[in-house]
């Protein structure tokens, strides 16, 4: 029994690639000596408009694993696949982050505690500062049963023999009560927790929660409605994006009135963290906002469209490298040290950055052994929402 292809996935995956490129460029270049305000601030403002990125591969994870094994298909052997999928790459890279960090600071490759660091990176990575994230994607996949458990406690006891207005009605305050929760957990996160006087195991987990599935439940949830019911989930996406659109526009200027407050000259990004309810509140009208603009592109030709699912096809490898290649391109820049044109010079690296790290991944994607590098870019030809019985896609900054 075949399912649906469901192409603006690809899009969306694009989209959230290409912010977080975007969002890593501003990051190499907004803290810079020389820089003016004027750059500061407007490296700012382009910044909010690229928080959606990260997260919306989270809401991904969620809409992809229930769309494929929601209906309580077997998911023990997919587990040790995406190891494979996902896992390998990521020990893969962080090694190879590993190496040029030593090579940057002249350190020798064998030494007595070069074994522990490599092994410290792959719980706490610092050299591939974007690596964390596929450390916090992966405890989605092997806790998966656990959500598809809950979705079908809650399918079963509030939607079974009710009619389709009284399941919606559910549904929304089911998102209403979990957001609430989420969004003071957000609270928690950038208000209090800093505050707690906490040691052992509490310590370690407040520390470390910027790493923690967590801290992320709700995209998750989010995309595995979204994956439960793809024609309601459409049918929503268009009907809500006057609000989405102007709900994003509200606290884009909240976001951008946070970050001038705290220090209009010397621009902190980290006011905007994920972990902050207005962050939160920001990231899921983008998100929803830029679903809408998918599945307006999902049906129409052109360059543009054709780059989105280029991005999208290969986006976990372009995850995994852009940092390299952003640190090679960077390293070139440094040496301009005219004032005024970090903003120039943040948009031209994100031009090269981007389709860099793509290309890249699709050429390493050719070679023999191309998955353990990118992914299963390296090993499937097609890139779309498959049948049942084949194979999942990755979720991802990723291809499949």
């Amino acid at each position: 029994m075949s399912r649906e292809r469901i192409n603006e996935w690809a899009l969306l995956r694009g989209f959230a690639f290409l912010a977080v490129v975007m969002q890593h460029s501003i990051g190499e270049y907004i803290y810079r000596s020389g820089s003016i305000q004027a750059d500061s601030i407007m490296l700012g403002m382009l910044y909010h408009f690229t928080r959606f990125g990260t997260l919306t591969f989270v809401f991904l994870a969620g809409a992809i694993l229930f769309y494929q094994y929601g209906d309580g298909r077997k998911y023990r052997s997919v587990i040790f696949r995406r190891i494979g999928d996902i896992y390998v790459p990521f020990v893969v890279w962080t090694i190879i982050y590993w190496i040029v960090m030593q090579w940057i600071f002249n350190a020798p490759l064998l030494r007595a505690d070069s074994l522990q660091d490599i092994v410290q990176q792959l719980f706490a990575p610092t050299n591939g500062y974007h690596l964390w994230f596929v450390i916090m994607i992966f405890q989605f996949y092997l806790l998966f049963p656990l959500f598809r458990w809950l979705g079908k406690q809650f399918q079963t006891r509030l939607l079974e023999n009710r009619s389709p207005h009284e399941q919606k009605r559910h549904i929304v305050i089911m998102l209403i009560v979990i957001g609430i929760i989420y969004g003071w957990l957000m609270w928690l996160c950038y208000y209090a927790m800093p505050t707690w006087n906490v040691q052992g195991i509490w310590k370690i987990i407040l520390d470390h929660r910027t790493s923690e599935f967590m801290f992320y439940f709700f995209y998750f949830v989010l995309g595995g409605i979204c994956g439960s019911a793809i024609q309601r989930w459409r049918a929503m996406i268009i009907k809500i994006l006057p609000w989405t659109a102007v709900s994003f526009l509200i606290m884009y200027i909240w976001l951008g009135y946070d970050l001038l407050r705290f220090d209009p000259v010397a621009i902190n990004l980290n006011v905007s963290t994920y972990l902050k309810p207005t962050t939160f509140l920001a990231v899921v009208s983008h998100m929803l906002l830029m679903y809408g603009l998918a599945l307006y592109l999902v049906e129409r030709k052109g360059v543009m469209v054709r780059f989105l699912q280029w991005c999208g096809r290969y986006s976990f490898g372009g995850y995994l490298s852009h940092a390299l290649i952003l640190m090679g391109v960077s390293y070139f820049t440094r040496q301009i040290t005219a004032p005024g044109l970090n903003l120039v010079l943040t948009i031209l690296t994100f031009m090269i950055v981007a389709p860099t790290a793509i290309a890249l991944t699709s050429g390493l994607s050719r070679l023999p052994g191309g998955q353990w590098l990118t992914g299963s870019a390296g090993k499937k030809g097609k890139h779309s929402i498959r049948t049942p019985a084949s194979r999942p896609q990755s979720t991802l900054p990723q291809d499949s």
